[in-house]
């Protein structure tokens, strides 16, 4: 099959592109989450967020690309809340992938009556698509992933159809540079062979490899920031990549490594059938039929874009699927930029097939097809819309203000831990207050961090026997420190109560006393 065709001399395909965009952020703008939320799977956005506003290091694998970008937008003069600026990151970069599928969609469809609207309605598909508007609305890295997907797939579109090694240059840049925003979009690096193969004589050559391999590697230099960030002690510090072995445990994601295929057997026909619904709310369930028709008429008319997408697809679903953790489906936000490539391609047939049958009948489809981005967006406007979504800042106004001033918060899950980091430290809400997490304690880096940020708190490492549990630290920390200061903890274990006391407040969160006719734990 021929190569796609260049696209058009004139502007105005990006005029329709920048439609798209401008269409689709007006209603995530309209949809967005006004501050800090647990919703869409955005319960490490308070940890993302604090680590942005006080130049920090976030969780591994440590997202510098994210973490410099969202903290200019957390100085951005608008919005109620720091985290609402953050928010607007992901709506813009959503925003900017819908407009670029829209672009890809006209440089992969042939010229041909309707490819120009079949392309924006590819575009507003994929920004009404439930996935990608739920990451839109909220401060994560998964909306930033997209757009940096839909970016290198559009500059390596745009070199095969003609364009300048620059386009190369760039795509080698931007993947270095996409790595540290989220590590999985490395999957596209051995598609990318696929995908431009055919043309290896143009590419494989040392005047165009050295300066994409030098390219990559300035992007990819973007983790010097970690270090960098580090040297300021700030409060949210993971790993303190200062020394390289610290550095090595961040950018490699240590921490999560054994999530990593390590979805346990019992639950694959679980995940599959959550899956199968995520796929079908999309676009729509007859837009996955469209999108799935999509397919095997692309591949007779290019079976090397449609091996390209596969070589992207299998991979990074198989990971994907087996990574043992409740939100992982968001990495898939590539895929669903694929699906809506071919729903677009689905559809283009669908009115070929029209116009030959009957010319009228061909009007009718284009319409109907037309109004399948309307229907996803009315689908999926109420399960998106944030905008009136304020649980989590509710629970820090609860939790911090029942606690006396100097005291320590002992917390333990990521949502209470990101969101009082939020209050703490960004919010600056009871700026005297400690807050310590317990399992974090196992580790020789938070520790010392604890003792840096808070020279008056007593840490100290419990002489027990055998395998130390973090549980034996957190005891340790509550009974060296509750003569001193008021304890607070957020979700204790119950374990706990073995040790100490813990009576409820007027909020969610526990006053913790000592054992009740018992001295505290020795």
């Amino acid at each position: 099959m021929a190569d796609p065709v260049p696209e058009s001399a004139g502007h105005r395909s990006r005029w329709l592109a920048a439609l798209v965009a401008a269409t689709t952020l007006g209603v995530y703008l309209l949809t967005l989450a006004p501050g800090l939320t647990f919703e869409h799977a955005g319960t490490d956005s308070g940890d993302l967020v604090t680590a942005a506003w006080t130049w920090g290091v976030p969780h591994p694998p440590g997202y510098p690309l994210y973490t410099l970008l969202a903290a200019l937008f957390a100085r951005l003069p608008v919005g109620p809340t720091i985290a609402y600026r953050v928010n607007l990151l992901s709506a813009f970069s959503a925003a900017g992938a819908a407009g670029l599928v829209c672009l890809i969609a006209q440089l992969l469809y042939p010229k041909e009556p309707h490819r120009r609207a079949i392309s924006v309605a590819t575009g507003l598909t994929f920004g009404f698509s439930s996935l990608l508007w739920s990451q839109a609305v909220i401060s994560e890295v998964y909306a930033l992933l997209a757009f940096i997907a839909t970016l290198l797939l559009w500059l390596l579109l745009r070199w095969r159809a003609g364009g300048h090694d620059a386009h190369l240059w760039l795509a080698s840049l931007l993947l270095g540079l996409g790595l540290g925003n989220h590590l999985t979009i490395v999957f596209l690096a051995p598609a990318t062979v696929v995908l431009l193969w055919g043309e290896r004589r143009r590419w494989f050559r040392v005047r165009v490899l050295v300066p994409a391999a030098g390219l990559f590697l300035a992007g990819l230099s973007i983790y010097v920031y970690l270090p960098l960030a580090a040297m300021g002690q700030p409060p949210v510090n993971w790993g303190n990549p200062q020394t390289w072995q610290g550095f090595l445990w961040v950018v490699t994601a240590k921490q999560y490594q054994g999530f990593a295929f390590g979805l346990a057997p019992d639950q694959y026909l679980e995940r599959l059938g959550s899956w199968a619904l995520l796929l079908g709310d999309q676009f729509g369930w007859w837009g996955l039929v469209i999108a799935l028709a999509g397919v095997g008429w692309w591949w007779r008319r290019e079976r090397r874009f449609v091996l390209f997408a596969l070589a992207w697809a299998l991979p990074l679903g198989l990971y994907t699927y087996l990574y043992d953790t409740g939100d992982s489906y968001v990495y898939l936000l590539p895929l669903m930029m694929l699906l809506a490539l071919f729903w677009g391609e689905g559809c283009r047939y669908l009115l070929y097939l029209a116009r030959r049958l009957r010319p009228a009948w061909q009007r009718a489809a284009l319409v109907a097809l037309l109004l399948l981005p309307a229907v996803s967006l009315v689908a999926h406007w109420q399960e998106s819309d944030l905008s009136d979504e304020w649980t989590a800042h509710a629970y820090l106004s609860q939790a911090l203000e029942s606690v006396e001033p100097d005291s320590l918060i002992i917390v333990r899950g990521d949502r209470p831990t990101f969101a009082l980091w939020y209050g703490l430290y960004v919010e600056e809400r009871k700026p005297e207050a400690a807050i310590a997490n317990g399992p974090m304690l196992a580790y020789i880096w938070y520790r010392d961090q604890l003792r840096h940020r808070y020279p008056d708190l007593t840490i100290q490492v419990p002489n027990v026997e055998g395998t130390l549990l973090w549980d034996d630290l957190v005891r340790e920390l509550i009974r060296t420190n509750i003569d001193h200061r008021p304890i607070y903890a957020t979700d204790p274990k119950d374990a706990w109560s073995e040790w100490f006391d813990f009576v409820k407040q007027d909020a969610p969160i526990y006053r913790v006393e000592p054992k009740t006719g018992s001295e505290s734990p020795g």
